[in-house]
């Protein structure tokens, strides 16, 4: 691990260079989320030549009219002055430079840049972010040294996202702050002049606040060196991935945006299975797999039980799952008839699914007498409740019961061990219960999603044994 990446998540003092007043410009964006950085024994320093006064602070001409050392320099500056910037910065040991400036080897002109900024790195021992990258934060200080406003990281979460697109980044952000799904230390890595996705991957393995990690993966830079940390973290972090592939579209999106080479597909999916990665279908399940796989126990076994009111769901989630592999058996006569001992005889089925039946449907206490009987038979290893939210806009006590019983369920799972899942097509603006719920509990809106959160956790399972 590179001990002096610390200092981009917890730094004591920093210089903005290029901070700005300079509405819907990154050194606005950065340099005010930034501004309200606390440390103790630490200041902020913001540099603009141009200003005496930014963002409501003095201003200083260069780096060397500092009078402190700085342990991280953020650099918003033309690509032409980076080179110089980072001299400077080098005076002061600076132990950390996030180089947020593009032109670089995205492009021809400025590739010799690029090679420069690494001679930079091993010449005066700053490791670089960037360049052509969006900052970063962390939400457990709180730093935010990327141009997402900081409302979005109100949150402390054990997710951390490292990826080669910065906008996308910010997008997630947002969509998982307003989900309970949220990024807890985020990097954009740009185009990887000095410090690559690896080094961030070899970081956060020893950061015990991160326990999964997310990956927005165009290309690889040192594909040994990629092995050799991935291999040594994930048995203990899932490690989830999303990455492009290698259409001849695809390839010349990626070189124009961070210069990344796509790579083979083919190499990079026997990585996958090597090394213990889990390669989702879409990015935006990204988060809701992360979260997931620390939410809920893990998936043992292929085996599922199914409960709704109503048959329809119970026929739509069994085509699901049969489809890709997973089983939803039959119960056995001896579990059918301990469950026909405590369900009224006009209940639609015990069979699995297992129909709750349209009347007394707010009886929630049985459901988790339901799940305890079927669980501790050993017939099944996960349970899916559908509907549960959806009673919401008849009346208030229904409202009421339907949080208390996710709340009862949450309960329920931890202490069988076992997952169980929560099913409704009904979102946060559909439903008041489902908008309560999730602000504390994982709940799944489409069948995609569901399944690909469950292929995650049995995959992880699988993986943790096969590789232990």
């Amino acid at each position: 691990m590179i001990k002096q990446m610390k200092y981009f998540f917890s730094p004591k003092n920093i210089a903005i260079i290029g901070a700005s007043d300079r509405f819907y410009s990154w050194g606005n964006w950065i340099g005010a989320n930034l501004n309200k950085y606390k440390h103790k024994n630490g200041n902020i320093f913001l540099v603009n030549p141009k200003h005496e006064e930014v963002l409501g602070k003095k201003t200083y001409e260069n780096v060397l009219s500092i009078s402190e050392d700085i342990d991280l320099a953020v650099v918003i500056v033309p690509a032409s002055q980076v080179i110089e910037t980072l001299e400077q910065c080098a005076e002061k040991n600076t132990k950390v430079a996030t180089v947020i400036s593009a032109g670089f080897s995205e492009t021809e002109k400025g590739k010799n840049l690029g090679f420069e900024l690494k001679t930079i790195s091993k010449e005066y021992g700053i490791r670089i972010q960037g360049p052509n990258c969006a900052g970063f934060y962390n939400t457990a200080i709180p730093i935010n040294a990327s141009p997402l406003p900081s409302e979005y990281l109100r949150n402390k979460s054990p997710v951390a996202f490292i990826t080669q697109s910065g906008f996308v980044g910010n997008t997630l952000s947002i969509w998982g702050a307003n989900r309970n799904l949220s990024i807890g230390k985020y990097i954009s890595v740009g185009n990887e002049a000095d410090l690559t996705i690896s080094d961030y991957i070899d970081y956060f393995s020893d950061d015990t606040t991160v326990e999964a990690l997310l990956l927005y993966i165009e290309g690889i830079k040192y594909a040994s060196r990629f092995q050799k940390v991935v291999k040594n973290i994930s048995t203990e972090k899932p490690i989830i991935v999303w990455k492009t592939s290698e259409t001849k579209a695809v390839r010349r999106a990626a070189l124009s945006h961070t210069a990344h080479l796509i790579g083979s597909e083919k190499i990079f999916s026997g990585l996958i299975k090597q090394l213990g990665l889990i390669r989702i279908s879409r990015l935006e399940y990204g988060l809701p797999v992360c979260h997931s796989l620390l939410r809920h126990p893990p998936l043992k076994g292929r085996r599922f039980a199914i409960m709704m009111i109503g048959a329809g769901w119970g026929i739509i989630l069994t085509d699901t799952l049969s489809t890709a592999g997973f089983e939803v058996p039959e119960l056995s006569d001896q579990l059918k008839s301990k469950l026909k001992e405590i369900l009224p005889s006009y209940r639609v089925s015990v069979k699995n699914p297992i129909d709750f039946g349209a009347a007394d449907t707010m009886e929630f206490r049985l459901m988790k007498k339901i799940i305890e009987i079927v669980f501790n038979s050993g017939e099944i290893d996960a349970f899916i409740i559908a509907n549960i939210g959806e009673f919401a806009p008849f009346n208030e006590e229904a409202r009421f019961l339907e949080i208390q019983q996710a709340k009862s369920l949450k309960r329920l799972e931890k202490h069988l061990k076992k997952p169980i899942y929560l099913f409704t097509l009904l979102n946060e603006s559909d439903s008041d219960s489902v908008s309560k719920i999730k602000r504390k509990i994982n709940m799944y809106h489409s069948m995609d999603e569901l399944l690909e959160v469950i292929k995650a956790s049995y995959k992880f399972y699988n993986i943790k044994q096969k590789l232990k």
